[in-house]
């Protein structure tokens, strides 16, 4: 019961969730850049019906006093809606806002009254994996590797066999995967027979649900394995941090807020339904983790359970053996009795003979990893690179899109104070993925959502967490978080913008940002053209993550007394780092920044002027060529604007600047970089340049806008006006 309910919520209170009320509704409208300033859209039904909804959600949860922290927000909007020239301010307008309202809820529910019962948990994080798993479905399907999954399922399912090449010869990945599909293999087995390089495990895994329900059945049961993960997580967080506090309570709060946010953040909801060995990797770890502790006092089943869990690691991916090894020692390090010891060691022994006969049967050695050839997919040289990526690239980062278990980098200190096997056990797993995955040559994984190498330590990493946090979320810690739930809600949603694989610049921030796009702030170590800034940006945010995780000093008993203040300085924090990561970018974003909100209402700030059907200009600094334009540099035309989010309709075109020849160059329109362009026509004179119009179609995501031919000309803007429906 709300302590507060009987009583007047006292006027800063009210003026605290006004403050709330007012990120969320900024966050829908959305933001755009302008020549004087910013444009702030204004929010739609739905985003007011929603924005409504979670202040009411938030009220009913954590009382009305509780939402006075939510008044550290004020400085940081004050400032967007001033729209004073602060460096980095921009970027933390439009659908970033997200991120802090997040925040302040996770610090008004998580640290004031729990987080809810057990199946409170359990329906949210169901409901949340089981909606992500069907919009998987509907908007990427299978790709990477999922698809040769399925077909070894299909192969089991159909011909009671592992041999794929003739499967693949009648297409029946067609039943989930429309375009031509060749097998994955380097090396053919005995007698010339095509085996997949997959490791059969997760195929034997999903074939009941495969045999059900297809590729929508396999989908969905991943997704429940992705639930049980979080479930088993939580369950660890409890036993092993849920006293952290004292008597009071503290510790298991603690813990279930923990909880959470690594279930509803990425990368583990990014994963939700997609068909990969990472997921069930994670359940295995976390099964193993949580209860192989106290061994010796549980019956010898459950050593053998454990012993068959570990065993079954390298069915799953033989980069899983280190893991399996590792695990396999903490189980022992438990000190089990004689029969719980054999059992262990025997599921071990029993493995790896299987496995060797196994491959033996097929190709005729007994090493699995001989499999991928002779091609050396490992070399130690990668490591720097490698884990910069994984840690840090706007695409695959995982500390772009998950920041709160940066926490894991003092909390695996304190974890190992607290319980010393567990703990060093969580540590050696998550340094042995680490190094794999660095320096493994495809360390992003290919066309998958990000750290897809780091999800089967989400276990040790979410302990380390709650490790760091014993008494709950602080303001910096919770300013993490709503970072992390807000990439994770949104990647849920829209799974399109997390699963890639180079794309240039990473779609989930190309859509989800304001007035200035983090494509631009965040580095990138897949492409060429981020190389310029990687290491600097890597810099910036790894030293501003590194004051964000640092210990506070607090008091020893209760959750942390976060107020308003400290809210606002850690919203600071967040603002000098995206300013310092835009003074030191050369990005170029295309003139993205100024079309989020054309054709709605909105305001342009500073002057507060009002426009009932905003437009977008943007200069020539932001395309890649600018200013000059000299046709012969650009024989398959220069970019006017890049990949632009436009609405369906008709627009006019208007490029102001000088023209040195009577030549008029033609305009194309693209749809996306792996169509050609498709010309409009060319480009008309006009009072100040010149002139010419653009139709986009209804379900087109993105249009990238040429110019080709023509005479020489100095370009100093683009203005593009939504003109009617198309």
């Amino acid at each position: 019961m709300d302590t507060d309910a009987g009583a007047p919520p006292p006027k800063g209170v009210v003026a605290a969730w006004a403050v709330l009320g007012l990120a969320l509704l900024l966050a829908f409208g959305g933001a755009a850049r302008s020549p004087e300033g910013t444009l702030l859209g204004a929010p739609g039904l739905v985003g007011l019906v929603v924005g409504a909804s979670a202040l009411a959600l938030g009220m009913a949860r954590g009382g009305w006093r509780a939402g006075g922290v939510a008044l550290g927000l004020l400085p940081l909007l004050a400032l967007i809606l001033a729209g004073l020239p602060v460096p980095g301010a921009r970027a933390l307008t439009g659908p970033p806002l997200f991120a802090l309202g997040l925040a302040a809820a996770v610090l008004i529910v998580g640290n004031r009254k729990g987080t809810g019962p057990p199946w409170l948990f359990l329906v949210v994080v169901l409901g949340v994996h089981l909606t992500a798993a069907g919009r998987v479905q509907s908007q990427v399907g299978p790709n990477g590797d999922e698809p040769h999954y399925l077909m070894v399922a299909d192969s089991l399912l159909r011909d009671g066999d592992v041999a794929v090449e003739k499967d693949y010869e009648e297409g029946r990945y067609r039943a989930f995967h429309p375009k031509p599909l060749a097998p994955h293999y380097r090396v053919r087995g005995r007698e010339g027979v095509i085996y997949s390089l997959h490791a059969v495990g997760l195929s034997l895994l999903i074939l009941p649900a495969y045999a059900l329900g297809g590729y929508a059945g396999a989908s969905f049961f991943m997704a429940l394995l992705g639930v049980l993960v979080a479930w088993e997580i939580r369950g660890l967080l409890r036993d092993v941090l849920g006293g952290a506090a004292g008597a009071g309570g503290e510790g298991l709060r603690a813990a279930d807020t923990v909880a959470w946010v690594v279930a509803l953040s990425p990368p583990l909801v990014h994963f939700a339904g997609l068909v990969f060995t990472e997921v069930a990797a994670a359940l295995l770890v976390v099964l193993v983790l949580r209860h192989a502790r106290g061994l010796r006092d549980k019956p010898w089943w459950v050593a053998l359970a454990m012993g068959v869990a570990t065993a079954f690691l390298p069915w799953l991916n033989v980069r899983y053996v280190p893991i399996a090894g590792l695990l396999l020692l903490y189980a022992l390090w438990q000190r089990p009795r004689w029969p719980g010891a054999l059992a262990l060691l025997l599921a071990a022994a029993g493995s790896a003979l299987a496995s060797a006969l196994y491959h033996f049967t097929l190709y005729g050695f007994f090493d699995p990893t001989r499999v991928y050839g002779r091609r050396h997919d490992l070399v130690l040289a990668r490591i720097p690179e490698g884990v910069g990526g994984i840690l840090f690239d706007q695409e695959f980062g995982l500390l772009v899109y998950a920041p709160v278990l940066a926490l894991s980098l003092f909390g695996f200190v304190l974890l190992v104070k607290r319980e010393r096997a567990t703990g060093l056990a969580s540590l050696a797993v998550t340094l042995a993925t680490l190094g794999v995955a660095g320096s493994w040559m495809m360390w992003r994984g290919g066309f998958n959502p990000a750290a897809r190498f780091l999800v089967p330590v989400m276990p040790a990493l979410a302990l380390a967490v709650g490790a760091a946090l014993p008494r709950g979320f602080n303001a910096p810690a919770a300013l993490l978080a709503g970072w992390s739930l807000f990439a994770g809600l949104g990647g849920a949603l829209e799974p399109r913008l997390v699963h890639r694989d180079r794309d240039g610049t990473a779609p989930f921030f190309r859509e989800m940002s304001g007035a200035e796009e983090w494509t631009r702030l965040l580095p990138g170590y897949v492409l060429t053209e981020t190389a310029r800034d990687k290491r600097p940006l890597t810099v910036v945010w790894g030293l501003a993550l590194f004051v964000a995780i640092l210990p506070r000093r607090r008091g020893r008993e209760g959750p942390p007394r976060e107020g308003a203040g400290r809210l606002a300085l850690a919203a600071a924090g967040l603002l000098m780092a995206t300013g310092a990561a835009s003074v030191v970018s050369h990005g170029r974003t295309g003139g993205r920044d100024a079309v989020r909100v054309i054709g709605r209402p909105a305001v342009e700030v500073p002057g507060w002027k009002p426009t009932s059907d905003a437009a977008a200009v943007w200069g020539a600094e932001a395309l890649p060529w600018g200013p000059v334009y000299e046709p012969h540099r650009h024989p398959e035309g220069a970019v006017l604007g890049a990949r632009l989010p436009l609405p369906a309709g008709r627009y006019s075109l208007r490029l102001r600047g000088d023209r040195y020849g009577p030549s008029l160059p033609a305009l194309s329109v693209q749809d996306s970089p792996a169509h050609e362009p498709k010309p409009v026509g060319a480009l008309r004179p006009d009072a100040d340049g010149l002139a010419g119009e653009v139709v986009v179609p209804p379900g087109q995501r993105e249009t990238t806008l040429r110019m080709a031919g023509g005479d020489p000309l100095r370009l100093d803007s683009v203005e593009l006006r939504l003109t009617g429906e198309s």
